[in-house]
């Protein structure tokens, strides 16, 4: 870790403030540093793993990495499982193992994040459903029913990820829940972990995440790896 602070001040000082500006020194600066941390971490973590060699399958390698998913829950109930956001054919997968969980008896309450805007048209209401909307018709269709469906608001941020970690903890202080069950892509799993780990490990909080049954191609698997590179090092290490 002290090797990568160091090479990281380097950067930082060999990028010349005169030369680019100070706005667009930090976008360099930015950049070099995701590019540094990215092909410094993946040739470090190679050279390291005991059973790689050249025949070893990247992607397989890569998703070890990746996915950290917990084994599911008991029949214990927990306070809440929460549905973390994404794109319409993503949230599709999350909704199906929230829903397996909700049958299964592990919590009688989900949510979701609350995105504004709007998307399909009904023909039933006349016009275009919002996004919240959609997500609790999803929700509907896997027989849970509207009582049990919570949208939450959180404050917009850059890092989504981080913004609902720091956004849901704060409500699971508030409320006082000691439990909850975290549902998010396979390879997405890691990333949530740290994230989440870092502010409910302050309130004694426990729990469990979970992957859907969402694919990833190659591209989508080496893009979240430079994400959770940049979380490890510079975003998560730093929150307070």
């Amino acid at each position: 870790m002290k090797l990568f602070r160091f090479r990281l001040v380097w950067l930082r000082n060999n990028i010349s403030e005169t030369a680019v500006g100070k706005k667009n020194r930090k976008h360099i600066f930015f950049i070099a540093v995701c590019a540094f941390l990215v092909l410094s971490s993946l040739a470090l973590w190679l050279i390291s793993e005991p059973s790689y060699s050249f025949g070893t399958n990247l992607e397989d390698l890569i998703r070890k990495e990746l996915i950290h998913v917990d084994p599911q829950p008991s029949t214990n109930m927990v306070d809440a499982i929460y549905v973390l956001g994404g794109s319409q054919s993503s949230l599709k997968f999350k909704f199906k193992t929230a829903a397996s969980l909700y049958h299964d008896g592990i919590s009688n309450k989900i949510m979701i994040l609350s995105r504004p805007g709007k998307t399909e048209y009904s023909s039933l209401l006349g016009r275009n459903l919002t996004n919240d909307e959609w997500a609790i018709r999803r929700l509907n269709e896997l027989d849970i029913p509207r009582n049990s469906v919570e949208p939450i608001s959180i404050e917009k941020g850059f890092f989504g990820t981080l913004r609902e970690a720091k956004g849901i903890s704060r409500l699971i202080k508030k409320r006082g829940y000691k439990s909850i069950v975290l549902i998010s892509s396979p390879y997405h799993t890691h990333r949530v972990r740290i994230s989440f780990g870092k502010f409910l490990k302050e309130h004694n909080v426990a729990f469990c995440v979970q992957g859907s049954g969402e694919k990833a191609s190659i591209r989508q698997l080496i893009v979240e790896y430079i994400k959770l590179k940049i979380y490890q090092y510079m975003l998560v290490s730093s929150e307070k």
